[in-house]
């Protein structure tokens, strides 16, 4: 697990980051059930930014916090599925509103984004991971909605994690390329054509889903 610090951010969000990297990259075991002291071990933290960052994760789905400890979700497809009905509406109007108000540093961001993964291996899955998270985080951003990036980043880390845990290198190679069309349109401030390559992308991973 890397433990790599983030001198800008708070413990709790510096936490926060690191646990959820783990669960997307299953480090943490999808159906185990920790303790927020095994927890705070593993980070070499203290229980309190811990905590913090156990509520903020459990509000992204990617923990349930019970009286047994804290709990890492199974990798389930019914899951993704009824995260994907959530997520094609959401992402969709996300996009619109980015393109209607995104700012010339969102664009440089989406730039600085497309010009890392464009040439990305297929078979860089950790890789892929972080530069989506990265797309998610700039779209919301860009939308100027604070409620918008609330609810798409409470289904992006499960949705990562299913990635992670079944996607083939052919897999990656498809989706890179339409996340590079879609950052192509976002850059281009073309609301359609990016909606068109997101809407592929949900057809797609509906497919990528049912066949798990």
């Amino acid at each position: 697990m890397n433990l790599t610090s983030v001198t800008k951010k708070t413990k709790a969000e510096q936490a926060h980051d690191i646990i959820e990297l783990a669960i997307v990259n299953c480090e943490l075991a999808p159906g185990a059930v920790y303790s927020e002291a095994d927890l705070a071990e593993i980070l070499d933290m203290g229980r309190t930014p811990v905590r913090e960052a156990l509520v903020k994760l459990s509000s992204e789905n990617l923990v349930r916090l019970t009286r047994a400890g804290v709990v890492i979700p199974e990798i389930n497809p019914l899951t993704m599925l009824k995260l994907l009905e959530l997520r094609e509406p959401i992402e969709r109007l996300c996009i619109q509103k980015a393109c209607e108000y995104q700012t010339p540093s969102d664009r440089t961001r989406f730039e600085q984004i497309l010009a890392q993964l464009k040439p990305l291996p297929d078979d860089d899955r950790r890789g892929f991971m972080e530069l989506l998270r990265e797309v998610h985080l700039a779209t919301a951003d860009a939308s100027k909605n604070e409620f918008l990036h609330f609810t798409l980043k409470s289904t992006q880390g499960l949705s990562r994690r299913f990635w992670f845990h079944f996607a083939e290198d052919t897999d990656q190679a498809f989706c890179r390329e339409i996340y590079s069309d879609l950052l192509a349109a976002l850059i281009q401030g073309q609301s359609d054509k990016a909606i068109e390559k997101s809407q592929a992308l949900m057809v797609y991973l509906r497919d990528f889903s049912r066949q798990r």
